[in-house]
């Protein structure tokens, strides 16, 4: 089984090869992961190689490649649920099940791809349940998912789990450079960063010159940290409040900060080396450890779903407590 688009996660594409190639293939596979970390890639991946009628496969060049490659593949059907709630109907699943009992177009195999499968309500599942059960033997569901707790036991039990994680840096830069030819190895690797490996939220950082605002957040946050009053920081952040996904960017470039900050002898500076050398003449180590957790701890309330207006004010207050303000 070969990988064209799907980089890192070695372990899993290991265990897709093998069962792919012993014939193993479940019928059910449930794809883990956060947004941006390939779910649908992989999923895409695994309809390649099983649709190609290459030698290598995939070829990317027989007409079973070339339409699951333009999303007009008859026997790769895809349907993602809005990422709320709920919001995947039995209805649906309904519609699915039916279909699934007649025979694939052209393919071997019959392909369900089923997004945001955590928004399946429990009467959903229940129905998915019934032909996971005893499902015909050319289909194949795949359902990608956040958070596999959000899924029936008797759905899991019956599905083999697969969960990834970010990409290599190196890979990944490597990878977008290669697939955008506008954008800079650096640019990458430190978006990629920045977002522990994610692809897909890198490429929106990198996109419409947002990473150079986020630098630029980043250092003003920075500033802010150590200014005499708490205004500047309040007038900071206060900015990010019609954009949360933002100030999680720029968390991630001021983490790096504080952390040139506390090793400024030992290291090469970073783009940000003038704010990371002030900081340094200004707060002890300690401090800059506890500013690093600050940084830790909003993006973990942010996650949660905090009201926005709550984790602003605490984001200043916090910050400004680290340094002993």
């Amino acid at each position: 089984m070969k990988f064209v688009n799907f980089i890192s996660n070695e372990k899993v594409k290991e265990q897709l090869a093998y069962l792919v190639e012993s014939k193993r293939l479940p019928h059910a596979i449930i794809i883990e992961g956060e947004e941006g970390t390939g779910k649908r890639t992989l999923a895409k991946e695994i309809a390649l190689n099983l649709f190609c009628r290459g030698e290598d496969k995939p070829c990317l060049e027989c007409p079973q490649c070339s339409k699951v490659l333009k999303n007009i593949h008859p026997d790769y059907i895809e349907y993602t649920a809005e990422n709320r709630k709920d919001a995947f109907h039995i209805k649906k699943i309904r519609e699915i099940r039916d279909d699934a009992y007649i025979s694939p177009n052209e393919a071997d195999y019959k392909i369900y791809v089923l997004g945001n499968a955590q928004s399946m309500t429990v009467e959903a599942q229940n129905a998915l349940l019934k032909v996971l059960e005893e499902p015909p033997s050319y289909v194949i569901f795949i359902l990608t998912i956040t958070n596999k707790a959000a899924m029936l036991e008797t759905v899991l039990s019956r599905s083999v789990v697969i969960s990834l994680e970010g990409a290599d840096c190196k890979k990944g830069a490597e990878y977008i450079t290669e697939k955008n030819g506008d954008v800079s190895y650096d640019e990458a690797y430190k978006a990629l960063e920045m977002w522990h490996g994610n692809i897909g939220k890198a490429l929106e950082t990198l996109s419409d010159g947002r990473l150079v605002k986020i630098n630029a957040l980043a250092e003003e946050l920075a500033k802010g940290v150590i200014a005499e009053n708490e205004y500047e920081l309040i007038k900071i952040t206060s900015g990010f409040s019609n954009d949360i996904q933002l100030l999680i960017s720029a968390l991630g470039v001021l983490k790096e900060i504080f952390r040139d900050a506390m090793f400024i002898e030992n290291k090469a500076l970073s783009s940000n080396g003038d704010t990371a050398s002030l900081l340094s003449k200004r707060l002890s180590r300690e401090r800059l450890i506890k500013l690093i957790e600050v940084c830790d701890d909003t993006v973990k309330l942010i996650n949660s779903r905090v009201n926005t207006n709550i984790i602003i004010t605490k984001i200043c207050a916090d910050l400004r407590r680290a340094i002993g303000r």
